[in-house]
């Protein structure tokens, strides 16, 4: 039996500062953020494992909270890094990611549409790396800082600027380059995603459609609303 294409990366070495704990075991519904995050994927058959990056103080809570003994699929842990870019990248070493694509996806963004995740996995399949996104919709204002406050500097022009999302999608061996690129010359310190590490070392990406319900848990007020959209969600698949 062929291997399936990709195996998902799970970053959750994050400090959950902003949101006053771990947002991963908060309650989403009946279950823990991470296990709704886990359940995007495992179900898949175009999927050949997770892994789930984080503090190996975590391993067995976050084994708990997901109880993977329900799934076919292999889940496994290693440890993560300081930053995001090296959680991802220690990942991206491992010897058991053997399939031609990886899909690196917020561990908080446990809502994300089946339709957004087949885009992204089949843009990367397609043309080598993609991601989704969703236009920017606010009106935008650059400020400068004084000794007063912040003020009002211009209007930045919106046309053409999208809020980035996950599963961001490569070819494995194209985004291990892109890494090990960029970590010779010095650049890692300035990464915030892995579409970054993708446009610095001059691999095109593919945009895909998005969703405003693809959204990622941050602080406490994201949890009130990623209740609402699940719960929205599970009403609107009991109807049909």
């Amino acid at each position: 039996m062929d291997l399936a294409p990709f195996t998902i990366i799970l970053p959750a070495a994050g400090s959950g500062t902003r949101f006053g704990g771990d947002k991963l075991l908060a309650d989403l519904c009946g279950k823990s953020v991470l296990a709704r995050t886990v359940e995007l994927f495992a179900l898949r058959t175009d999927a050949a494992a997770i892994v789930i990056a984080t503090t190996p103080d975590r391993f067995e809570t976050y084994w708990d909270a997901i109880n993977p003994g329900r799934f076919r699929m292999p889940i496994h842990f290693t440890p993560g890094g300081i930053e995001r870019w090296d959680t991802v990248y220690n990942a991206l070493k491992l010897p058991l990611i053997r399939s031609e694509f990886v899909a690196i996806h917020d561990a908080a963004r446990p809502l994300t549409p089946a339709s957004v995740i087949d885009a992204a996995f089949q843009g990367a399949m397609q043309h080598g790396a993609a991601l989704p996104t969703v236009p920017e919709p606010a009106t935008l204002k650059s400020l400068t800082a004084s000794d007063t406050g912040q003020w009002v500097n211009r209007t930045v022009d919106r046309r053409g600027i999208h809020q980035a999302q996950t599963p961001q999608c490569f070819r494995t061996r194209l985004l291990r380059d892109a890494f090990e690129s960029l970590i010779a010359r010095h650049l890692t310190a300035d990464l915030t995603d892995d579409a970054q590490v993708a446009e610095l070392a001059g691999i095109p990406t593919m945009a895909t459609a998005g969703s405003t319900m693809n959204i990622k848990i941050t602080r406490a007020e994201d949890l009130l609303l990623a209740q609402a959209i699940y719960q929205l969600q599970l009403g609107a698949a009991s109807i049909k």
